[in-house]
């Protein structure tokens, strides 16, 4: 530990000296790759968020829009995306971007020897095989599905598959090998020092989708108002800590419990922003005692959800007993609607489903930036007052996670990174738990509700398919929802702007003062 310390604050010093008009950030782990959606996890998904765009991108609210087309429509039966080109794009190279290249990129990213990590979803079987990719002309695309999918412009969006990004055929090399990520983004590749840091520097001819002057999702306005980004690799969380009390780090996620310590630092500045994400109490219903759906009723009821996420979360959450984030365009009303805390409710579904007081185990975990451990002692304690036997196991988070790919496990105390479409958050929970085990619910309503979401593509008929799965979902109770993740970071005083957007920096829009 002291070695990786003085590595960080040597790396630290190396960043004040050389760097002095970048934004400067530190992540937790180095780039995987640099081909975008390619040997990926989040920190490289953040790194090519800034390089890199798709022709549709999310909103903050969690709507699909244009990015590099300028437009889009879909045919009467579903099956064909045809996409207006924007004429003012440039790669990093200085080359117009053209149907061609969509093309191009589509080819490439289906060509299976990519190993592009989504190629499943868009090939036989998946959510939204792609039947074939054509230019109508220099500025028009046309994308031809094998079958409906409500969903195929939300997983051309996902950072998993690099944002499904158009890259300039230069990007690889004459003999087929990929060199660096040319692409149309606010930022451009210039260098990466393996262990150390990533380094990006302004686009100069970067040119805004249409907005409305301000940052929106992947969207809006996104102007690169820095010299560059440096993307420091600092595992160390004291490190991180110092550099940013010294000024040496711009921004940086932090630990939730140095909150009150960031809110009165006159040096930094505490910068918190809710995301997609999930909180929750995983269930494995096919459990001898947690497949009556009564004893998970009661888990919910005895919950007081509003104390817990308030506590769990160091003052910066909201309760939400939905599986649809509070932020989502299709947050109505009804998925506002959870199970009454209420003692002696929950006392009598115990009673009526015959529970005697077996024990039931939570797995947490106790990483700082997560709330696993904290949730599930507030929960022992709230569900003990019922008469639940409550007890906590604490593994470390890779443990925690092949118990739950096994589904070996009663209930998790976990957190599931952003989907911004309803419908794609419902896949990583729903489903035939014979064929993969670590799906929470495999009702069959639920799982043809699921399917229905994954094709209709009508906002409104969409909302009541949300809906229709909320209201079962509290009948059920395959888990407990408790709030939408938050994103905790700090920031130096002289940072302006937000740099984080659903759990990745987001650092267009956003300068520090000299």
């Amino acid at each position: 530990m002291k070695k990786l310390l003085l590595s960080g604050t040597a790396l630290l010093a190396m960043v004040h000296i050389a760097a002095a008009r970048d934004i400067t950030v530190a992540q937790s782990s180095d780039l995987r790759s640099n081909n975008p959606g390619v040997n990926r996890d989040g920190n490289t998904d953040g790194v090519i968020l800034h390089i890199v765009e798709g022709l549709v991108g999310y909103n903050n609210s969690g709507e699909v829009k244009p990015l590099l087309a300028r437009s889009f429509e879909t045919s009467a039966d579903g099956l064909t995306y045809t996409f207006k080109l924007r004429t003012d794009v440039t790669f990093h190279n200085g080359k117009p971007l053209t149907a061609d290249d969509v093309v191009w990129n589509w080819t490439r990213y289906l060509n299976p020897e990519t190993k592009w990590t989504c190629v499943k979803d868009f090939t036989e079987g998946g959510a939204a095989p792609v039947a074939g990719v054509k230019a109508l002309d220099a500025e028009t695309v046309e994308i031809t599905l094998e079958n409906p999918s409500a969903v195929f412009l939300g997983l051309m969006s996902r950072p998993e598959c690099g944002y499904t990004g158009m890259i300039s055929p230069e990007s690889v090399s004459a003999d087929g090998v990929f060199d660096k990520p040319i692409g149309t983004g606010p930022f451009q590749w210039d260098a990466w020092k393996k262990g150390e840091y990533i380094h990006l520097t302004r686009f100069a001819d970067y040119v805004s989708p249409a907005n409305d002057g301000k940052p929106d999702g992947m969207v809006g306005s996104k102007r690169p108002l820095a010299d560059g980004v440096k993307f420091m690799v600092i595992p160390d969380a004291s490190t991180v800590k110092a550099g940013l009390e010294s000024g040496v780090l711009d921004t940086a996620e932090i630990s939730p419990d140095l909150i009150p310590e960031f809110k009165e630092s006159d040096k930094t500045q505490l910068i918190v922003s809710r995301n997609n994400g999930k909180n929750l109490f995983y269930i494995q219903t096919r459990d001898p005692v947690l497949s009556k759906p009564g004893v998970r009723r009661a888990m919910a009821m005895a919950l007081d959800l509003d104390e817990l996420a308030a506590a769990a979360s160091n003052g910066t959450g909201e309760a939400n007993g939905s599986m649809v984030s509070q932020d989502s365009v299709y947050f109505s009303e009804t998925q506002k609607k959870r199970l009454p805390y209420d003692l002696e409710a929950a006392r009598k579904e115990l009673a009526d489903a015959g529970y005697n007081g077996e024990p039931i185990t939570i797995i947490a975990n106790k990483r700082g930036n997560v709330p696993s451990f904290p949730a599930a002692v507030m929960a022992q304690a709230m569900m003990q007052q019922v008469g639940l036997n409550i007890q906590i196991e604490v593994l470390d988070y890779a443990t925690q996670v092949d118990r739950r790919r096994s589904g070996n496990y009663q209930v998790i105390s976990q957190s599931v990174a952003p989907r911004l479409d309803p419908a794609l958050m419902y896949a990583f929970y729903v489903g035939d738990k014979d064929k993969n085990a670590s799906l929470m619910w495999d009702d069959p309503k639920a799982i043809e509700l699921m399917k229905a979401a994954h094709v209709e593509a009508d906002p409104a008929k969409r909302q009541a398919i949300f809906d229709e799965f909320h209201e079962l979902m509290l009948k059920e109770m395959p888990g407990i929802f408790l709030y939408d993740m938050v994103d905790v970071w700090g920031a130096t005083r002289k940072l302006k702007g937000q740099p984080v957007w659903q759990s990745n920096a987001r650092l267009w829009e956003v300068s520090v003062d000299d």
